[in-house]
């Protein structure tokens, strides 16, 4: 039997759910209850068959619920429906060790997958680092660096930290030359920014000798030994 916490419980019957809750905000949290009891592994592709068996052990209409949790974006499919997966960190993910050896060591995820811009980019580290925060990150280098220095959100008391990013290669796509051009075109064009370094930038970019976006984000990372990238 899976556990039933108290901001849920009430909408259970015997431990199952006969109807998701009309309110938003009870149906999201009903969701991600049921998401994490369905595809405990996050990001971890299961059968559209087995994910319909097990939610079948949580709802009266899990055909109804799976079809809820894709509307909701607490969990993706693939375009013909044959695979299913959790991308959405949830409280009930054990994001690190309560004691021993490795108490200090903590995995996130980031979904590739969701990024396909640079404004996206940041959507998903406010997603899978800021869930817990009642602020957003900023969209720049600077704050990403910040987060990675674990003051804050997710990363906050980890002493060492692993990130793995799934579907690493459609976010580098997204990240690459065009998106950094436009980046640069669009700070060029704010008086609010040193126009002169980022012409210079875009011009270096344009002649083969600058960095994609993509490429500046591992500088960042690579810059804090402490957390660990892994990319999928």
């Amino acid at each position: 039997m899976v556990p039933e916490p108290p901001d849920v419980s009430r909408f259970l019957h015997g431990g199952r759910l006969e109807t998701m809750p009309r309110r938003r905000e009870h149906r999201r949290a009903v969701a991600r209850w049921l998401a994490h009891a369905a595809l405990p592994d996050l990001l971890e592709p299961v059968g559209e068959r087995e994910v319909t068996r097990r939610l079948g052990d949580l709802a009266d209409d899990p055909v109804g619920v799976r079809r809820a949790l894709v509307d909701l974006g607490i969990v993706r499919r693939t375009r013909d429906g044959a695979e299913y997966w959790r991308t959405e960190l949830t409280e009930y993910d054990d994001v690190g060790p309560e004691g021993g050896a490795d108490a200090g060591h903590r995995t996130l995820h980031l979904d590739g997958s969701r990024v396909d811009s640079i404004a996206a980019f940041y959507d998903e580290l406010n997603r899978v680092f800021m869930a817990g925060e009642a602020w957003r990150l900023g969209p720049s280098l600077d704050a990403l660096d910040d987060l990675l220095h674990g003051g804050f959100g997710a990363a906050r008391g980890a002493d060492r930290l692993t990130v793995v990013w799934h579907g690493y290669a459609l976010a580098r796509a997204a990240l690459g030359f065009a998106a950094t051009c436009e980046y640069y075109r669009a700070k060029v064009a704010d008086p609010r920014f040193d126009t002169t370094l980022f012409r210079g930038r875009l011009a270096d970019l344009e002649a083969g000798r600058g960095k994609t976006y993509a490429e500046l984000v591992l500088e960042v990372f690579a810059d804090h030994p402490g957390v660990e990238l892994l990319l999928r």
